[in-house]
């Protein structure tokens, strides 16, 4: 996936059915890792969500015209396919969070995302692997939950109005 860029979707019509069907099976085993999560008892809230197809289809096309003509690696791209969210319900320290991983998990890729109204640390899994996408855990706290929402949801609607432009 490392060697595939956002442009060869463009190219090549089987990565991005590649990309649907890998969407797919996320989609088909859903259930057993959302019970896998459920059963380890987290005591804050955990979400769980697959990328929508119009989320991905918007995300490849913005990356290939306002992200150096597509020339990005469609893993940076698509590096959110699934996600886990996590809400602490007290204050978290994003800078002490990264520097555990970094020291305890050299294999994950962390990254403090906060910018604008937006504070979450995103920790990616499978980084390690350039035949699979990543997936992404976010880590929240409680206190900045309501302004990351709208962020997201400022997103959404940017695809989602691209879309009824695309139609």
């Amino acid at each position: 996936m490392k060697k595939n860029r956002v442009e060869d979707i463009y190219k090549d019509e089987f990565l991005l059915l590649y990309v649907f069907n890998y969407r797919k099976f996320i989609n088909d085993n859903i259930t057993g890792m959302v019970d896998t999560i459920q059963e380890q008892k987290f005591l804050n809230v955990v979400n769980t969500r697959v990328k929508a197809l119009n989320s991905i289809q918007y995300k490849i096309q913005n990356y290939y015209f306002n992200h150096e003509n597509g020339k990005i690696a469609l893993k940076k791209c698509l590096n959110d396919i699934f996600g886990i969210r996590m809400i602490f319900d007290e204050h978290i320290n994003f800078n002490e969070i990264k520097t555990y991983i970094k020291k305890e998990f050299s294999n994950l890729k962390c990254i403090e995302s906060s910018r604008g109204n937006y504070y979450a640390i995103h920790i990616y899994f499978g980084n390690d692997d350039n035949y699979k996408f990543q997936w992404e855990l976010q880590l929240w706290d409680k206190e900045h939950e309501k302004i990351n929402l709208e962020s997201h949801a400022r997103y959404k609607h940017d695809y989602t109005k691209w879309e009824q432009e695309n139609i």
